[in-house]
């Protein structure tokens, strides 16, 4: 059965039981992605907002305690060069979990065991593929620890197998996520917990910053790579008369994007890469956002875009229509592989009026509500969970 999602509001933190959890993340440190990023927000809010120690497993640097590990890093170019060399042998790779992302996990994970089995935790929050998943089977079986797994991703084939390791709970972002997880793993106890937005940080009214680029300002943030698809974001407004594109992300396909830009949209078109921190003040530059990604397994940037008063266009899916509402509420899907009907939903949604409507579907997803959800549950999975307030 799959569970209802929290309620949206973030209500007054109870009387609890301080915990002590450690997260295991690999790319914190290293990659500034939606995942990384999240965990990073949501382990520091666990520490401000319920007064826990929490502990990041990972291997770079960052402000909050952690504890570096070693690992097979995903980006490596021996790794990288064998994984690619051949179509069957990357397929072989993927069946057997020994992909570049999955070896960087597991060897995390078996680096991060010793400081997990000496740290006391009273849970774990693993990113550590399969191998993080058996360790956490043997830490629950001898000193009861109970653990989490956080799926990141939409891989059926993925997210399938680790929520069979048997976690005591597996957070989808959406019902619809959840859905297809309980499909692939009927046993697994699933928990849906959308993302949520600090609707502080990300407003209307902000100051933008400064750009040199004709208006209407279409923006699109996220990696630059084949599954993002940010060249059909740049066909499409290049189909409009006067419209200009801002890209926000790094990724392997960054110079072929910024020449079919060049050749596509002279003059009306920017890509850089900033910190989270300065992202509101972009959002505050654009009048509309875009994303036309294959998938995603929830979909922030829309949800910051709205909490910034932005409409946005998307492709439709199941997942985006859970995030960005019917269409018409706070904005347009298409199919964005028909460069003609991206270009005509572009058009007709900057020509509309939206009002408040795009900020008043952010608001019912704050991050603080967020926050106590993830703290609720890892407080119910507690062997003491019958004394946790409701």
């Amino acid at each position: 059965m799959i569970p209802e999602r929290p309620s949206p509001a973030a209500a007054p933190v109870p009387p609890h039981r301080p915990l002590r959890v450690a997260f295991v993340m690999p790319g914190v440190g290293i990659f500034a992605r939606g995942a990384e990023a999240f965990v990073v927000e949501l382990a520091a809010a666990l520490g401000e907002r319920w007064g826990w120690q929490v502990t990041l497993f990972c291997r770079g640097e960052t402000a909050l305690p952690h504890r570096r590990v070693r690992a097979v890093a995903r980006d490596g170019r021996a790794i990288t060069a064998v994984y690619g060399a051949t179509r069957l042998g990357k397929k072989a790779l993927d069946a057997l979990f020994l992909d570049p992302l999955n070896l960087e996990w597991d060897t995390a994970a078996l680096s991060a065991l010793p400081g997990l089995a000496r740290g006391r935790f009273d849970a774990i929050v693993m990113e550590g593929g399969l191998a993080g998943g058996w360790i956490c089977r043997l830490l629950r079986r001898l000193q009861g620890v109970p653990w989490i797994d956080v799926a990141h991703g939409l891989s059926p084939q993925w997210e399938g197998a680790f929520a069979r390791q048997g976690p005591d709970r597996v957070v989808v972002f959406t019902r619809a996520a959840a859905a297809a997880l309980a499909a692939r793993a009927p046993r697994a106890r699933i928990a849906v917990i959308p993302h949520g937005v600090d609707l502080g940080a990300f407003r209307p009214g902000l100051a933008p910053v400064s750009l040199d680029l004709p208006r209407p300002i279409v923006l699109a943030a996220g990696a630059v790579d084949g599954h993002k698809r940010m060249h059909l974001a740049v066909e499409a407004v290049a189909r409009l008369p006067r419209a200009s594109l801002i890209v926000l992300g790094e990724g392997p396909e960054g110079p072929a994007l910024d020449a079919l830009a060049a050749r596509r949209l002279p003059g009306r078109y920017l890509r850089t890469a900033v910190p989270r921190a300065a992202m509101p003040a972009w959002y505050a530059a654009a009048t509309l956002f875009t994303l036309p990604s294959i998938d995603e397994s929830f979909g922030l940037a829309y949800l910051e875009a709205m909490a910034c008063g932005l409409p946005v266009v998307a492709p439709d899916d199941a997942v985006r229509r859970e995030v960005i509402g019917p269409p018409g509420e706070a904005g347009l899907y298409c199919d964005v592989a028909d460069l003609d009907a991206y270009a005509a939903a572009l058009a007709a949604a900057l020509a509309r009026p939206w009002g408040a409507a795009p900020r008043a579907r952010a608001l019912r997803l704050p991050f603080a509500a967020t926050v106590d959800a993830y703290a609720r549950l890892l407080l119910a999975i507690q062997p003491d969970s019958a004394e946790v307030p409701a």
